[in-house]
């Protein structure tokens, strides 16, 4: 097999798995976890396959890698303190998941010309299309609130929302030669994406809408003048904020919120959206004042500690039912103790430095800002949406989590651009 031959192969299997990967995380229930060892395994056979880059694939990531190896090493000692007895091995894979993932799908994708790596957006804009189909066609059939099986409305509702971002990001891109038809088409499908997170009354997602709309402005309106920038902020936001207002399904889900929170001042056990939260945020906080260091170990630990919290700050329904806490950063802080709480931070916070360099350095080609923003919008999005709902509830959304940072990783890297010329000179 000629060398040219083998990069196609392996550009198609590997970029049309990350395509894939978010339609199968909205459409299905387990896709997404199967897919991911699919995405694991091509990215093997490229180290394997696949020359190096002049510079190395993780050359400059080494402090990024040191970060993230951070979360397996803080299940390990969670584990290792509770002598492995919780049984938890699921929080053990999830903590692989995420370091495996985004380190050697990374290593992996360096290896592409970086205008390949372009062509998985289209998957995020097909699953923009997904959800908000899904969604509409619930809301329309219920006459409510649509709840779908794959996801609770908020983690539903939170990801449509950063697909239709990033696909507005991508007007930055060129993938064909129909400029205008292009773009039309990433518009209505960013359209679509809001209307269906709209519809979804999700109220925790539109905290990250301002951020969304400030990297947004920094992405294309950075040779701007700053009045006019700012100007284009406010503008965004106002819109933003009259389209959430216009629909009187989300305004009376805030009013309801507001009004439960009162409730909950007098009668904290009421079994609310807003109650029920406060008390597995409260139930949360005090399993990591009693274990500190190490937590109180994930899955059917924490599980247990909020039966025991019944009737003392937790109601009945709760701590029967709920095996979580509502919030990554609590949850964390519970299960792996401040270790894992800092290894969760690093996730976040260490490739999202990364992408905001990129951002906003000066000189950098359009098309490296364009996935910095992306990257940038991925990893504080999710540590907003984190803060209310438990974002990393599954295998899949960590897995998701980290081969996206991963891609984006690698297609904002700047000194590809050179390589991948001369790459696909010598392919």
């Amino acid at each position: 097999m000629t060398k040219t031959r083998r990069y196609c192969i392996l550009s198609i299997l590997l970029n049309g798995s990350l395509g894939l990967l978010p339609v199968m995380l909205m459409a299905t229930s387990q896709g997404g976890s199967a897919l991911f060892y699919v995405l694991l395994a091509s990215s093997v056979a490229t180290l394997a396959c696949l020359p190096a880059p002049p510079d190395g694939s993780l050359r400059g990531y080494k402090t990024l890698a040191a970060c993230i190896a951070v979360t397996l090493a803080a299940v390990l000692a969670s584990q290792a303190g509770h002598h492995f007895a919780s049984g938890s091995g699921s929080e053990f894979e999830r903590a692989g998941r995420l370091v495996l993932g985004m380190l050697i799908c990374l290593a992996a994708l360096r290896r592409l010309d970086e205008r390949d790596l372009w062509y998985p957006i289209l998957g995020f804009a097909a699953a923009g299309w997904v959800a908000a189909i899904t969604v509409a066609k619930l809301a329309w059939e219920t006459q409510g609130r649509p709840e779908t099986e794959e996801y609770n409305a908020v983690g539903y509702g939170n990801l449509l929302l950063l697909f239709g971002v990033l696909v507005v990001f991508s007007l930055g891109w060129r993938l064909t030669r129909y400029a205008r038809t292009e773009f039309a088409i990433k518009l209505v499908t960013a359209v679509a994406a809001f209307y269906g997170f709209i519809l979804t009354q999700t109220r925790t997602g539109w905290m990250a809408v301002p951020v969304f709309i400030l990297i947004g402005v920094a992405l294309f309106a950075h040779k701007a003048g700053r009045r006019k920038a700012i100007a284009v902020c406010f503008i965004a936001l106002a819109v933003a904020a009259g389209v959430g207002a216009s629909s009187s399904a989300l305004r009376h889900r805030v009013e309801m919120g507001v009004t439960e929170l009162r409730k909950c001042e007098v009668a904290p056990l009421t079994n609310s959206s807003m109650c029920i939260r406060l008390q597995l945020w409260g139930a949360a906080w005090r399993m990591f004042e009693d274990e500190p260091l190490l937590g109180v170990g994930g899955g059917k630990p924490f599980a247990a500690r909020l039966q025991a919290e019944e009737g003392r700050g937790v109601s009945t329904y709760v701590a029967q039912n709920f095996g979580e806490a509502h919030s990554d950063p609590l949850y964390t802080l519970a299960t792996t103790g401040i270790l894992g709480a800092i290894a969760l931070l690093l996730a976040y916070f260490a490739p999202a430095w990364i992408f905001f360099k990129r951002l906003i350095r000066n000189g950098i080609p359009q098309e490296y800002r364009v996935a910095a923003a992306m990257g940038l919008a991925f990893c504080l999005g999710f540590a907003i949406f984190g803060l209310t709902e438990l974002m990393f509830r599954g295998m899949r959304t960590v897995s998701f989590y980290a081969v996206s940072v991963a891609w984006l990783l690698a297609a904002s890297h700047s000194a590809t651009s050179s390589y991948g010329q001369s790459h696909r000179r010598s392919i």
